[in-house]
């Protein structure tokens, strides 16, 4: 009896194990199944993409050689020849426009003076006094002599105010003479007649003064180098004098024919600014000062990039 129940639960048990197992098999089956689909569409998508890639890159490679072959052709053959001579003909004409500038600046900075001055002057003079020279310099009147009386000079110097000659106060050096210091006492007697020839003391005077109140500030930007070489015309502009002057544009880089520009160093009336100076313009990115006289600024520049000319 009991040897009946234990073959039965045996079998029984051997249907499980069997059961289990086929149901285990048939899992991995389908799990394998799945993962080879999967490896499949993967191969597929990587093999899609490497083919769109190679198609692209054939259409890009054709582009490529259309346009080299094109830049190859008669209309392209000459081109950098030409940029030469367009380069060359610029260069001509920069040097041109700067001579004409140049020229420019010299003739505004001719100052002009009135031609009634010489007869303004004349009239002035009192009757107690003479002028022994006067000369005309530019904007600078000078004239000089003597007088009997100091207040008959400064009398003079007034009446050339009155008339608008001079645009500021003119410097006046008036110095007093001792009628001993030209002659002996002895000098002083007519040896014809033994009358004494009297002579009071007097002055000499030496006045000079602005003529115009305009002057004329230039500024020039050349490559620093052994030799001159412009790269842009001189820049003349007219002020008041004693006004304030500020130029913002193309003062630390300029830009000329496609190529930029740094400023290295700067000289003003031939005398270079110092480093620490320089260093403020190129902070403030402008240079500016009071118009004093006629100014000459140079700026001396070295290139920073090229680019293709228009």
């Amino acid at each position: 009896m009991a040897s009946g129940i234990n073959k039965k639960l045996l079998a029984k048990k051997d249907m499980n194990f069997f059961r289990e197992f086929t149901a285990n098999a048939a899992r991995a089956a389908r799990m394998l199944g799945y993962a080879m689909v999967g490896g499949i569409l993967v191969v597929f998508i990587v093999l899609g993409l490497i083919g769109y890639l190679a198609v692209r890159n054939f259409m890009k490679q054709q582009d490529i050689d259309a346009i080299t072959a094109e830049l190859a052709g008669p209309d392209y053959a000459g081109l950098e020849e030409k940029a030469k001579e367009l380069q060359n003909e610029l260069n001509q004409k920069n040097n041109y426009y700067f001579a004409l500038t140049t020229m420019r600046t010299t003739v505004d900075r001719v100052a002009t003076v009135p031609m009634e001055i010489p007869g303004i002057l004349a009239k002035s003079i009192p009757s107690d006094s003479y002028v022994l020279n006067y000369s005309i310099d530019g904007s600078l009147l000078k004239y000089n002599g003597y007088s009997f009386s100091y207040y008959s000079i400064v009398d003079m110097v007034n009446m050339l105010n009155n008339s608008k000659v001079f645009t500021s106060r003119p410097e006046m050096r008036i110095a007093r003479v001792e009628s001993t210091s030209i002659a002996s006492a002895d000098g002083f007697y007519n040896n014809k007649t033994g009358d004494v020839l009297p002579l009071n003391t007097y002055y000499s005077f030496d006045i000079s003064g602005t003529l115009i109140g305009k002057v004329y500030i230039s500024i020039g930007r050349y490559l620093n180098g052994t030799s001159i070489q412009s790269i842009a015309g001189v820049e003349t502009t007219e002020y008041a004098a004693g006004s304030e002057y500020n130029y913002t544009e193309g003062i630390d880089t300029y830009v000329s024919g496609g190529v930029t520009y740094n400023l290295v160093r700067v000289t003003v009336d031939g005398v270079e600014v110092s480093a620490d100076n320089l260093a403020s313009i190129k902070a403030a990115h402008a240079f500016s000062g009071t118009a004093k006289g006629n100014t000459e600024i140079n700026l001396y520049y070295e290139v920073a990039q090229a680019q293709p000319a228009q």
